[in-house]
């Protein structure tokens, strides 16, 4: 009976003008939206490829260990699509070096990055306006209807059990929406599977998978609020108007007013206290430097007299006094910055960390809303969310440690020549030398040639050098889980259960509690 019932109003609800709008309405932003999603996502994957082939092109250049200063990027997510979360305002590169550690962005002044009032324009926008809203449109009179044409007397007055009739109604309402879901997934994917570049994995189609599933859960949490309108008033239009001023306060007012909260509850520490903190450290570093530098005299900082990879320069040759100096400055320098890139990397982690907490508060506040708690699940299960930065970013700090220690490794902790210059100690003294001869020089003719000897000597240094080919240098990986977002997700998910069962929970006592006889 009660899929007697489910199929009696699927198919009456197939030929209403609402569903007929609400579904067209959706096809026609489908189609406008994804190819222009599509296609920036298009721009930004060529951009990531050309990025990643000039860091490798780089990389190949290098002559000494000291230019090793690659950036890593982290890879655009084609179901960003779907929902764009921060990825947009957020970096997706990091630099590598000693002074350098990888965080995610906080250069903001009193306002986060990480939230934002104004919503994205990707499909989960659709889902969540939209199909929200035909979601309550188709809800709002299953049963007040009946009640206000005399029908549902008729109805209950038979063998037929409440349960019955309740399950059927709510059967019906999901088998109506899951038609216009199923129809937008579908057509997304046949508009971005028609761009070349674009070839979801296998990662991708679970991920898909699992919002098209959130999106059923979140289509039938807004149904089950209409339906309980439904059931609580008498009227189809008061359930109506009770439906929309829900959908007002869910769609415009939570995510909004929780943004605000969470700024005025919780509010971050200035940029100017930031400053405070990390000059001072700086200061201290470069008071080290000097320090260091002053105790090897013959060393002022090896001259850098070739241009290297990733904008960085080399020394050709030097002295052998330079030469031994720097061998045991670098070790005590590159000590310093490591030990200043961690200070300041902790005094960052302390204002990025209010950031997370003020974007964690604002996410709370906004669970009161189904709409926020789906917006939650979307830009988690696309990997957009600011769980998958600080995973990234993660992930590029390792990365950064691993190439400090293959630098180590290589130069026996920094101290060998080859960490910055292709000089030997052979060619250390006759770069010796040869500069005593330019200065030794009693006339200008003798002057030029000695000069000429001089900088031949240093092109053949140069041209007779080749690169460090570094095939063993540690490469960056980093590959988003849909597992590890599964799990990030399944808070808000289990969210979205718990808001169907109480809503349809409250909706049977309701609907238990009618009395025909009150009409």
């Amino acid at each position: 009976m009660i899929w007697r019932i489910a199929k009696k109003e699927f198919l009456l609800n197939l030929i209403t003008f609402k569903f007929a709008v609400g579904t067209i309405l959706c096809v026609i932003l489908v189609s406008v939206f994804v190819p222009v999603l599509a296609k920036d996502y298009q721009q930004r994957l060529e951009e990531y490829n050309e990025n990643v082939a000039a860091n490798e092109a780089e990389i190949r250049k290098v002559m000494v260990y000291k230019n090793i200063l690659p950036t890593v990027y982290r890879p655009p997510n084609v179901l960003c699509v779907f929902s764009e979360g921060v990825e947009k305002r957020l970096g997706t590169s990091a630099k590598i070096s000693h002074l350098d550690v990888p965080e995610i962005s906080a250069t903001s002044n009193e306002v986060n990055p990480y939230m934002s009032m104004f919503p994205a324009l990707d499909v989960s926008l659709i889902l969540k306006v939209v199909f929200s809203a035909l979601a309550l449109l188709v809800a709002y009179n299953v049963i007040s209807g009946e009640r206000e044409q005399g029908t549902l007397k008729l109805i209950l007055s038979g063998t037929l059990a409440r349960h019955q009739v309740l399950l059927g109604k709510f059967l019906a309402g999901m088998m109506t929406l899951i038609v216009p879901v199923t129809i937008v997934f579908i057509l997304a994917l046949l508009l971005l599977l028609s761009f070349p570049m674009i070839e979801p994995t296998t990662s991708n189609w679970a991920g898909i998978g699992l919002m098209y599933i959130a999106s059923l859960l979140f289509i039938s949490a807004m149904y089950n609020l209409g339906l309980f309108f439904s059931t609580l008033v008498k009227k189809s239009a008061i359930s109506l108007v009770l439906g929309l001023f829900a959908w007002v306060i869910f769609v415009v007012v939570v995510p909004s007013g929780s943004t605000y909260l969470a700024t005025q509850i919780r509010p971050l520490a200035s940029q100017e206290e930031l400053e405070g903190r990390r000059v001072p450290a700086m200061e201290e570093l470069r008071g080290k430097s000097r320090k260091v530098s002053a105790e090897f005299s013959h060393w002022k900082g090896p001259k850098s007299d070739a241009d290297g990879p990733f904008g960085q320069s080399y020394t050709v040759v030097c002295a052998k006094s330079c030469l031994h100096d720097a061998s045991k400055a670098y070790p005590l320098l590159k000590s310093l910055e490591s030990d200043y890139g961690d200070s300041v990397w902790r005094i960052e982690l302390s204002y990025v960390d209010s950031l997370v907490k003020q974007n964690r508060l604002a996410r709370n506040i906004a669970r009161i809303s189904p709409i926020s708690v789906y917006e939650n699940v979307m830009s988690t299960l696309a990997q957009s969310d600011l769980g998958s930065f600080q995973s990234f970013m993660d992930n590029a700090r390792a990365y950064r440690n691993d190439v400090i220690e293959y630098i180590r490794s290589k130069t026996n902790n920094f101290s060998s020549s080859s960490y910055f210059t292709i000089c030997s100690e052979r060619e250390a003294t006759i770069y010796e030398k040869k500069l005593e001869a330019v200065k030794q020089a009693q006339n200008e003719n003798e002057r030029k040639k000695a000069r000429d000897d001089f900088q031949q000597f240093i092109n053949e240094t140069k041209k007779g050098r080749t690169t460090l080919g570094l095939k063993d240098l540690p490469r960056f990986t980093y590959q988003p889980s849909v597992v590890k977002s599964l799990k990030r997700a399944l808070p808000d998910l289990a969210m979205l259960v718990f808001v169907n069962v109480l809503l349809f929970s409250l909706s049977f006592v309701a609907f238990i509690g009618y009395d025909v006889r009150s009409d």
